[in-house]
């Protein structure tokens, strides 16, 4: 105990240079701490709304290559087991809704204007359309037992009730010249060659970056109709928590090993792919914090060793074994990377609450600005500080076996 006293009070005898290394230390983790909560709300917000942008946690196909050919073609990928697959779900107090879903490739025509479209089926009490572009990137626009599926330009939300009506991207609307009210006819491939065609009303447009240009969406109950398939193509699975997403899907596979189960991390591609390249980005900042820090370390304390020659001689000529100084040393660093992280945590918090205060971090979504919270995650208590202590002990090595190295005789000239 009295070693890491002694220790304590030798980092701050040279106050100037003690500081000015503790003030990097401190920015530095300071920055850190912003820019981890800036990229943990992005990508949690980002992973949430991928769930319910038309994935669900679970999704239950009959076979393994739906999700690569049935999506939009779905005749030949009937789950014939559906109704059990509910019925099984029904009453599991973890899951919070069970719905079906298909879709399929059409032509849509409006006077003399015609494009192809993809069509995407939900029962009318599943599907959620904002009304007002939420500037905030986080989970407020979002409704946990339905799927967001853009911003409603124009028109009503879906009604439970209708049938029949469409809800066609801003985009394609403007290449076809409708709006609202207006009737468009979509004629749509079936199996064996046959061609269907009914005229669909429109109930809304709706905005969606990359979705507007192709995409359009119709209640589950027609887009069966019309297509003529008994049987859904696919089961949507949402849960109360996205932490059972892994028992559910283990469950399922017991209870119907006939049938396929895919979670949301296997079937949002694209949120993996992001995902990965932030946590690489922010390991990579981590590691160059670390490195730029073991700089200034070393730095800090070479020069607290040198200037204090004559010290360790005196040490060592009273008697005082090399084992002891080098501990000493190295408590001198392992303190001064401990007291700089954590008062690096505490300005980072502190100006992420101040950020937050001013409404957060501006962040461009396409032609979208939106604004970031700053939400540092509480593992960087350990993740931030732990390696502070391992780089300052790593930093007084070279300063310790120096001071170890001083001879009596060296300082009493000195003295002299």
């Amino acid at each position: 105990m009295k070693v890491i006293l002694l220790a304590w009070r030798n980092i701050f005898r040279q106050k100037r240079h003690t500081a000015a290394t503790l003030l990097a230390v401190i920015l530095g983790i300071a920055g850190l701490v912003v820019f981890e909560g800036f990229l943990h709300q992005l990508m949690g917000s980002f992973r949430d709304s991928t769930i319910l942008s038309g994935i669900g946690h679970l999704q239950v196909a009959s076979r393994a290559d739906y999700w690569k050919k049935g999506e939009y073609s779905p005749y030949s990928y009937a789950l014939a087991d559906h109704g059990k697959v509910e019925q099984s779900l029904q009453h599991d107090p973890r899951v919070l809704s069970v719905f079906p879903s298909t879709g399929f490739t059409c032509l849509a025509g409006a006077g003399t204007k015609s494009l192809s479209l993809l069509v995407k089926a939900f029962p009318n009490s599943r599907m959620y359309f904002s009304q007002k572009t939420n500037r905030r990137a986080d989970a407020s626009q979002l409704v946990p037992d339905k799927f967001y599926l853009g911003h409603l330009e124009a028109g009503e939300e879906p009604d439970p009730l209708q049938t029949g009506e469409l809800y066609l991207g801003a985009t394609a609307a403007r290449i076809l010249g409708v709006r609202p009210g207006d009737t468009v006819t979509l004629m749509a491939l079936l199996p064996e060659g046959g061609l269907n065609g009914r005229d669909f009303k429109i109930r809304g447009l709706f905005t969606s970056p990359g979705f507007d240009r192709y995409f359009a969406y119709t209640d589950y109950k027609t887009a069966m109709d019309f297509t003529l398939q008994k049987a859904p193509p696919v089961l949507h699975i949402l849960l109360r928590h996205r932490q059972d997403t892994a028992g559910v899907a283990g469950e399922l596979a017991v209870k119907f090993p006939q049938d396929h189960v895919k979670t949301w991390q296997e079937l949002a591609v694209y949120y993996r792919q992001v995902n990965s390249m932030f946590t690489t980005f922010l390991t990579i900042i981590q590691a160059i914090l670390m490195l730029v820090t073991l700089f200034l370390l070393a730095n800090s304390m070479a020069r607290s060793v040198l200037e204090r020659r004559r010290e360790w001689g005196t040490l060592r000529a009273l008697g005082t074994p090399a084992p002891a100084i080098v501990v000493m040393v190295l408590l001198e660093g392992i303190l001064l990377g401990g007291v700089g992280g954590l008062a690096g945590l505490g300005v980072g918090y502190a100006a992420a609450g101040v950020i937050n205060l001013c409404g957060g971090l501006p962040f461009h979504n396409a032609s979208q600005l939106l604004s970031v919270d700053v939400v540092p995650e509480a593992s960087l208590v350990g993740v931030a500080v732990l390696p502070l202590l391992i780089t300052g002990a790593l930093a007084a090595l070279a300063p310790a076996w120096q001071a170890v190295k001083t001879q009596p005789a060296d300082s009493l000239r000195e003295l002299a």
